[in-house]
């Protein structure tokens, strides 16, 4: 199944005979997305799903690996090869920033590059926050999961490749810092008070100031500040970015 985002009038991606393609008239955002194609596997009766990023290759045997590590219940992301930031062998989330780093075999939280859900926890945590529209929204679901008690699983045997960030400019684009520092101060918000996200809004600010009288750095500082503008004022969902 292919899920094609803002597909308009019908003219969107193509895709062979064989496959189903579920084609959105508005951009709905990776969660957005995410949420109609899985939602639609689990109703026609899939017991496992699997998330794959459209730059996302996987080898031979990484999606019954990944089956067999969600096993019934869980959720299992594989490792995955890709430029620095981008490649994935396991999350860990900072507790005081709320970053999210890659650290192999950490299980704080699962890539939705590459995810696979099992029916049973689908049901139990329920779909990707749409809120967000991009970025942290798997973190997100993976809190609620490990809440929950549903397994998550770095399956290192499976594995796949990521070009990363190509509709979004990678890690240094606006794009990313704008849904990064936004959706990031979301859930420090929610998981550690509105308090200590306010203070941290203040220093990711003041960082984003000093660097914007740098011309390399100003685009993206300006999506920074607009990112911290925009969660301060409750303003989710699709952002100013991508135009």
């Amino acid at each position: 199944m292919l899920v094609d985002n803002e597909a308009g009038d019908g003219s969107g991606v193509d895709a062979p005979d064989d496959t189903t393609v579920l084609r959105l008239s508005d951009n709905r955002g990776f969660a957005g997305g995410a949420n109609a194609g899985l939602g639609l596997a689990f109703g026609q009766g899939a017991a496992h799903a699997v998330l794959l990023n459209d730059d996302v290759l996987v080898e031979a045997g990484c999606v019954e690996a990944l089956v067999a590590a969600a096993g019934e219940g869980g959720a299992a992301s594989p490792r995955i090869e890709g430029p620095p930031g981008i490649a994935f062998a396991g999350g860990e989330l900072e507790p005081k920033r709320g970053f999210g780093r890659h650290v192999e075999g950490a299980t704080d939280y699962l890539s939705g590059a590459c995810l696979c859900i099992s029916r049973a926890a689908w049901e139990s945590v329920g779909p990707f926050d749409a809120d967000l529209f991009l970025y942290y929204e798997d973190v997100d679901w993976c809190l609620r999961a490990r809440a929950l008690g549903v397994p998550l699983t770095v399956a290192l045997d499976a594995r796949a490749a990521h070009s990363g960030g190509e509709s979004t400019g990678g890690e240094q684009g606006e794009t990313w810092a704008y849904y990064s520092t936004r959706n990031r101060l979301w859930l420090l918000e929610r998981r550690r008070g509105s308090r200590y996200a306010r203070r941290e809004a203040v220093r990711t600010s003041l960082r984003a100031r000093a660097r914007a009288v740098q011309s390399a750095r100003r685009a993206v500082a300006r999506a920074k500040l607009a990112g911290v503008r925009d969660w301060s004022e409750r303003r989710m969902g699709r952002g100013p970015w991508p135009s």
